[in-house]
């Protein structure tokens, strides 16, 4: 869905920040029919299955962009990597001094952008409405642009996969079968070895394709919805849920990071104003992430913040503070981790009153005084207008 440049993801991370994600979770034992894994929280990781691994290729590996360089960057659907749109836009951004691109190579609805030799894709056909004919032409048409190229994978909400493979999923308590997210099958289980596999299989694929960077993004458990109603395949009155996520990191850094990669995580804005309850529902503790990841960006979009936090007033109009003041925090938390915060910063004029360059401005002016390491403008349909004059203004 998208609605005035905001996508489904955007409305989602609006809402678990207005509510400060007041969602609860319980404990629960292993499912007996689906048998997914349980134990310790390398289970996911360690263990993977290496058989959705894509066909192997010879070449040398480049070596990875130093994480600290400024990145200027702008969102890009797999539809605008594809179309002759593709050649506007990136003449655009690097004309206004943007330097990076993030585009889906797994989107939330589970749709690989691209054909995959993936194994586990073809077989259920993830790729199948991928619009990307030729990802590898794409990727150098942009690095001969001077374009970094950083490929987004949504790793946990997947319904291709989990509709395929249900016994990979989230179980519900109640009914012993999968559990829905709003009625719909989204969610799969972050602690299944196979989850971990395929996810892991594209990533190292992406990364023999030539692009620059692997981004994870829904790198956590569900937020919405009953989510009382999970029962979980590891007893969470053991182990916590961010240790399964930051099992997941650790084991895609070790196995990405010899590929020449820099390796990055999306994470809710909200959670650098440490409100626990945000990191016992998502599973995103980001201190420890963070030793497990090049860069991390916080979502701080402004209109994110409810209607009223931090004391202020529709925070949507207040785009430099709620930037800065995020930046800021994030940064203290994960200090000494080696990794560095690149913020993805609002270009989508929804809850503001007044939308426009300056208020994109605002943020990256507001980025770079608090000492982020570049930035990332989301707007879910590319309209990018009012980011090309704020950029070109810098």
């Amino acid at each position: 869905m998208t609605t005035f440049g905001i996508s489904s993801r955007t409305l989602r991370g609006a809402l678990a920040a207005m509510l400060i994600i007041p969602l609860g979770a319980c404990n629960s034992s292993s499912d007996s029919a689906g048998k997914p894994p349980s134990g310790s929280p390398e289970s996911a990781a360690a263990s993977a299955p290496q058989a959705t691994q894509p066909a192997q290729t010879t070449q040398a590996v480049k070596p990875a962009k130093s994480k600290t360089f400024v990145a200027k960057g702008i969102y890009m659907t797999a539809t605008s990597i594809q179309i002759d749109r593709f050649h506007t836009m990136t003449d655009s951004l690097v004309k206004a001094g943007g330097n990076t691109v993030v585009f889906d190579v797994k989107n939330e609805e589970g749709i690989i952008s691209y054909k995959s030799e993936v194994p586990l894709v073809k077989q259920i056909g993830a790729d199948k409405e991928g619009p990307i004919r030729d990802l590898k032409t794409r990727v150098k048409q942009m690095h001969d642009k001077g374009i970094h190229v950083a490929g987004r994978i949504v790793l946990f909400k997947d319904p291709i996969l989990a509709k395929a493979r249900p016994e990979l999923t989230l179980k519900s308590q109640s009914t012993g079968k999968p559990w829905l997210d709003k009625g719909k099958l989204q969610w799969l289980d972050p602690n299944h070895p196979e989850v971990a596999a395929y996810n892991l299989a594209l990533a190292t694929e992406l990364a023999e394709i030539g692009v620059d960077e692997i981004q994870f993004d829904y790198a956590r458990f569900p937020a919405e919805s009953k989510t009382s109603d999970i029962r979980y395949s590891f007893d969470t009155e053991k182990i916590p849920k961010h240790a399964i996520i930051t099992a997941f990191m650790k084991k895609a850094y070790e196995e990405l990071k010899p590929k020449g990669v820099l390796v990055s995580i999306d994470v809710f804005g909200v959670i650098a104003w440490n409100k626990d309850i945000d990191q016992r529902i998502t599973g995103q503790r980001v201190e420890d992430l963070a030793k497990y990841v090049d860069v991390m960006s916080p979502m701080v979009y402004p209109s994110h913040f409810g209607k009223i936090f931090d004391g202020k007033k529709n925070p949507a109009d207040h785009p430099a503070y709620f930037v800065e003041e995020g930046v800021k925090k994030l940064t203290k938390k994960i200090e000494g981790s080696g990794a560095v915060v690149r913020p993805w910063i609002q270009g989508f004029g929804w809850r503001v009153t007044n939308f426009g360059p300056s208020y994109v401005g605002k943020q990256i002016d507001a980025a770079k005084g608090a000492d982020a390491v570049g930035y990332l403008v989301w707007n879910a349909s590319n309209k990018y207008e009012p980011t090309w004059k704020a950029m070109s203004a810098r």
